[in-house]
């Protein structure tokens, strides 16, 4: 596989194959409750917001998350709403619905992936009731989640909102709960849950899952699930994200979440029986760097999810 090896002075193009047909659902499944400020309101300084999903909502299957959409308070209908930063973080979470911790960083498993940022994000506001789930946010990468492998946590990070914008909740547990910290509303967890209109589609690549733990700098675990069994695996590692397309070798034509700045293949194991984990160790600069898995499985490879070294 040393095709990750880069050259200077080569760049690869291709076009993007079709997406896979996405659907919509709203998780959790529940009926309106009341409509809530937290997390989309105006907050006077920045708010992080953890939400959990029991992972059983999802079923069994990998499953691709393109965005999220909420359900605003028809009060606020034809006003635009402006962020100056909206960051939205997906990963996984060992604690359960009305078991989050006020102390945020405690919530998540290993490290988050961030799927959407956005300064300035900008939306005119149409509402017509609770399930008019307008207020959309899509993701700049889309995100595999594997509920095999544990409980699904959403982070919202959104800083001074024009309009003071509530969405509707729902009673939460046992499917969902939240927890938050803002300058308006305090530190605390609690028991309800927003409700979410999430994208969703089969997961590209063959639904291979990465997950990171760990610290950087420092030991990394890099773990997979949902693999081909017993087939080779490289751990591939880039500065920056993006579409490089392997030029030759088994993976010929395989395009990747990965930009080309300092692109290689960090090292090859065997998938085993299709999850499994190594540990190694990352120097300084490879912080702020991302990490992918490929498979070598068929033509095009399977590919993973793209996560930051945490």
């Amino acid at each position: 596989m040393t095709w990750l090896k880069v050259a200077s002075g080569i760049i690869s193009v291709s076009l993007l194959s079709a997406a896979p047909a996405a659907m919509a659902q709203v998780f959790p499944n529940q009926a309106h409750a009341n409509y809530n400020f937290i997390p989309l309101g105006i907050n006077n300084g920045p708010i992080t917001y953890h939400q959990v999903y029991a992972a059983a909502q999802f079923g069994t299957d990998p499953v691709e998350i393109r965005s999220l959409g909420f359900a605003p308070n028809p009060g606020v209908n034809g006003q635009t709403v402006v962020y100056s930063e909206l960051v939205i973080s997906l990963g996984y979470t060992d604690r359960s619905p009305g078991g989050l911790s006020a102390n945020l960083p405690d919530n998540p498993r290993g490290s988050l992936t961030q799927v959407l940022s956005a300064p300035g994000f900008s939306q005119q506001l149409q509402s017509g009731g609770t399930e008019d789930f307008s207020l959309v946010f899509r993701f700049d990468t889309p995100w595999c989640y594997n509920p095999n492998e544990g409980n699904l946590l959403i982070e919202i990070r959104a800083t001074n909102s024009t309009v003071d914008v509530s969405t509707s909740r729902c009673a939460g547990v046992p499917d969902a709960s939240r927890a938050w910290n803002s300058p308006r509303f305090g530190n605390n967890a609690d028991g309800v849950a927003q409700r979410m209109l999430f994208e969703l589609a089969p997961c590209s690549g063959g639904g291979v899952t990465l997950r990171l733990s760990g610290s950087c700098p420092g030991s990394i675990g890099v773990h997979w699930a949902n693999a081909t069994p017993n087939r080779p695996l490289g751990i591939a590692f880039a500065l920056n994200t993006g579409s490089f397309v392997v030029p030759g070798g088994a993976c010929a034509g395989t395009q990747l979440g990965l930009g080309s700045n300092q692109l290689q293949l960090v090292t090859t194991v065997n998938t085993g029986s299709g999850s499994g984990s190594v540990n190694g160790n990352a120097g300084t600069g490879a912080c702020g760097g991302y990490i992918q898995l490929v498979v070598v499985d068929g033509s095009p490879c399977s590919t993973s999810n793209v996560v930051q070294l945490p």
